[in-house]
């Protein structure tokens, strides 16, 4: 085997530098067009991973629930399905002739900062990621999107006692799916009701705003 060349030589530097220009030169990789993976893919909007969220929110305690993997609530915090129900209730309010677009912004992001805080605090497993946060909090917005949809047809707040009945069970059904996913995916069993505390405050402020 031949020696490495002193650091100091100056041949060995120039035959270096010419080495160096001519792999510079040289593309780097080719472009495989015929291989190249589907847009949504590349933009990270996985159907199936959204089904399978969606269905856990609305089934919080069957099986389907039990069985979704940790891994794919914590890593897979992809933010399609969370964004399409935000821009959907807001829709849906602005059928029922409310233009309140600003406040579900609001109430998301601000909601979602404090839940972060307030889960690396709770936490003793690590930190949680924001966009985990985001992801499990947008999720479980799917309730008050139905509840959006029926009020875009009926009043609910004009159904007395039984609009009543129906934000409660709206708030219920999303805090127990929220705290569920949170349990499952950031393993945090022994906290579950500390989690649901303020995320039935926040989607109480988001029934707020679709009932009246």
């Amino acid at each position: 085997t031949a020696p490495a060349p002193h650091v100091f030589d100056p041949n060995a530097a120039a035959a270096k530098k010419n080495t160096d220009d001519t792999n510079a030169m040289t593309p780097a990789f080719e472009e495989d067009y015929d291989n190249e993976p589907p847009l949504l893919e590349e933009l990270g909007v996985n159907f199936p991973h959204i089904y399978s969220k969606s269905k856990a929110v609305l089934f919080p305690y069957g099986k389907h629930a039990k069985s979704l993997d940790s891994g794919l609530i914590e890593n897979d915090a992809d933010l399609a399905g969370p964004l399409a129900f935000a821009l959907g209730l807001g829709g849906e309010l602005l059928l029922s002739g409310k233009l309140h677009f600003g406040y579900v912004y609001g109430f998301g992001v601000s909601g979602c900062l404090a839940m972060t805080l307030l889960l690396n605090l709770l936490n003793p497993n690590g930190a949680v990621s924001a966009w985990t946060v985001v992801s499990i909090l947008g999720y479980a917005l799917l309730p008050v999107n139905l509840l959006a949809g029926v009020n875009a047809l009926v009043r609910v707040n004009n159904l007395g006692p039984w609009g009543m009945v129906a934000s409660v069970i709206t708030i219920a059904w999303s805090t127990m799916a929220s705290a569920r996913l949170f349990e499952r995916g950031c393993n945090m069993r022994a906290q579950r009701f500390l989690v649901a505390y303020p995320t039935a405050l926040l989607y109480s402020a988001f029934v707020m705003i679709t009932i009246f």
